[in-house]
């Protein structure tokens, strides 16, 4: 493997191990160049500076989180929020937690595509602009550029050219490098004084890949970091899965995972004993909320933008093939929302019903079909949990559901043939819902957010 026979991991620039740093970025980077898409729709710098820059004037009184007290969690959530029948944008992850358990917390949140979704769910909440922004700003101006001395720089350009032997792509790797650790010069000291006037005895962060510089901050301060899950996790993921042996720095000292199915499926880089399932409130809740909705013989494509063009396309043959007489719904990704139109065409011209907003509820499509298709998505797990008959479509990233098709709960499918001979047969899944989500989840995981402050309060 290039990490091990290039020993990435050892690299470090005054104690901070550098490899860990861009180690995901540089991996999408590489396949997005061998031509896999995005997950998300690409920012424009410059107009994500601007309008930020806007955000962080209009929020710099009403949601700043250095004006806040003392809490005893301070939690972290997903820029992504999803609208409720209630009127309210959820964090999902999070505020199931938060109005049912009774602790004293503190959310925080960046912006998702350049905004703030209201009226939000979450009491307590502050937003992160100050750090984001401000920290773009003072890279602009070139305030604490880090220096990359004569033999790291050597042995990046040596990873380059691996990269560019073995996957016949450029990946400038000096400048991920010198981005990373300029960053991570410029909020250092915002999150390590945040920590200061908040004072939390637990920090519970969702995507802990994408919060290393605060991670960094709380371990200085010997605060624990619990994380999460948000989503998938496998032995690919390159922001979990680590080489035997091999630690991360900034990883959490606890990960909460939707079941013990997670815990198997990843070589982590924290003891096993910290790796702790207790379920996934959120999909519980709406399990109980479309309990009595009759399915109808609907087919439910569930689209990522990594995989779009291809499971796009594939859809459109099976909604055209005489031998299938499911209704075929396609269920965008938010992350494609703004772009479908133009990277799909072949789906405008179509008459198959598109989903690409909120409305309905993924939730209420798992309830109302009677098959799913999918190739890495978490959804596909979570409509196994409404018993839908469940189909991987074979293309990059299928892999990640492989453990389903290993077991017998999910079918491969590679063309529209083997599509049709399975669809709507009477075999029944072998879907254990406990091991991958485990019940009674908010009460398991304040359980363990309760235990966790309380070890640290004899720490202390």
């Amino acid at each position: 493997m290039l990490e091990k026979e290039l020993d990435l991991f050892s690299v470090q620039i005054n104690q901070t191990f550098l490899w860990e740093r861009i180690r995901i970025s540089v991996f999408r980077e590489i396949a997005q160049k061998k031509g896999r898409g995005q997950a998300h729709t690409q920012k424009d710098k410059l107009k994500d500076y601007v309008h930020g820059f806007g955000l962080w004037l209009k929020n710099i009184i009403h949601r700043n989180p250095y004006f806040t007290g003392e809490h005893n969690f301070l939690f972290i959530g997903h820029q992504r929020r999803k609208l409720e029948e209630d009127g309210y944008w959820w964090d999902i992850y999070c505020d199931p937690i938060h109005e049912q358990g009774k602790l004293d917390y503190i959310h925080l949140e960046m912006p998702y595509l350049l905004s703030h979704r209201i009226p939000a769910k979450t009491e307590n909440l502050r937003y992160l602009e100050l750090i984001k922004y401000g920290g773009t700003l003072q890279q602009k101006l070139g305030l604490r550029s880090p220096s990359l001395p004569d033999d790291i720089i050597s042995q990046l350009r040596d990873v380059e050219a691996e990269i560019r032997r073995r996957f016949d792509v450029e990946v400038d790797i000096v400048l991920e490098a010198r981005e990373a650790l300029h960053i991570r010069n410029i909020t250092l000291p915002w999150y390590e004084r945040l920590l200061e006037r908040v004072n939390p005895e637990v920090v519970v962060v969702l995507v802990s890949y994408e919060n290393k510089t605060l991670i960094e901050a709380c371990k200085r301060k010997e605060i624990p970091v619990v994380e999460l899950q948000h989503g998938v996790i496998h032995d690919h993921h390159f922001g979990y899965s680590y080489p035997d042996d091999k630690i991360k720095t900034t990883f959490p000292d606890y990960l909460l995972t939707f079941g013990a199915f997670w815990n198997e499926n990843t070589r982590f880089p924290i003891p096993d004993d910290r790796i702790i399932p207790v379920g996934y409130p959120y999909l519980e809740e709406q399990l109980d909320r479309y309990d009595d909705i009759e399915p109808s013989e609907q087919l439910l494509f569930i689209s990522q933008g990594t995989i779009g063009r291809e499971l796009s396309q594939f859809a459109l043959k099976v909604h055209e093939d005489d031998r299938v007489d499911h209704e075929v719904v396609y269920k965008l990704h938010p992350g494609e929302y703004d772009r479908w139109e133009i990277e799909y065409p072949w789906l405008v011209e179509s008459d198959i019903q598109i989903i690409d907003e909120s409305e309905p509820p993924l939730y209420r499509l798992f309830a109302e079909s009677s098959a799913q298709i999918g190739v890495g998505s978490t959804a596909v797990y979570e409509g196994l949990c409404f018993d839908l008959q469940t189909f991987v479509f074979e293309a990059d990233d299928a892999d990640v559901l492989q453990p389903l098709v290993e077991d017998g709960t999910a079918s491969m499918v590679r063309d529209i043939d083997e599509l049709a001979r399975q669809l709507g047969s009477s075999a029944t899944n072998q879907f254990d819902h406990e091991r991958f989500f485990k019940s009674d989840s908010v009460a398991n995981i304040l359980e363990e957010l309760v235990r966790i402050r309380d070890t640290q309060r004899v720490k202390r």
